[in-house]
């Protein structure tokens, strides 16, 4: 019934930087379950990973709640409208894409003339936030610390 590594059914989904990997298996006292696992790459060389397992005793609900919650989402979505077809977030083009080095060879250069990071956003086409967290990230910036309310 399973194949040699022990999973009845395996099923993948890639998103962007993500993949999801959706597995069902028979654990050692033959109950069945079904084990979600986000995989994000972080680095060149590093993957972030999170796994969720949902038991048969507990699928029936979690299923049903998991298709409310999908409809609700499709609700919203053609409520909200038609998204942009090039996969960008709409105002920023390489909103989620992978910095070039000359990117970030811009980036270094217009953070060095001072210049606002609204306005490298805007040139760099990407948002203030994500100009930020790379300006964190390549050590010219501390990382913001976020207040505690």
């Amino acid at each position: 019934m399973s194949n040699q590594n022990g999973s009845l059914f395996s099923g993948r989904v890639s998103a962007g930087r993500t993949t999801y990997f959706i597995d069902v298996r028979q654990a050692v006292n033959d109950r069945f379950y079904l084990s979600l696992t986000e995989s994000r790459r972080v680095s060149d060389s590093g993957f972030d990973q999170n796994r969720v397992f949902l038991f048969e005793e507990n699928l029936e609900e979690i299923g049903a709640m998991l298709s409310k919650a999908a409809d609700e989402l499709r609700q919203a979505a053609e409520k909200r409208g038609e998204l942009p077809q090039d996969g960008s977030s709409g105002n920023y083009e390489r909103s989620g894409k992978t910095w070039t080095e000359e990117e970030e060879g811009m980036l270094q250069e217009e953070f060095r003339k001072n210049t606002l990071r609204d306005d490298i956003a805007s040139k760099l086409k990407r948002s203030s936030y994500a100009v930020t967290l790379r300006l964190e990230k390549l050590g010219l910036i501390e990382k913001e610390k976020k207040a505690v309310v």
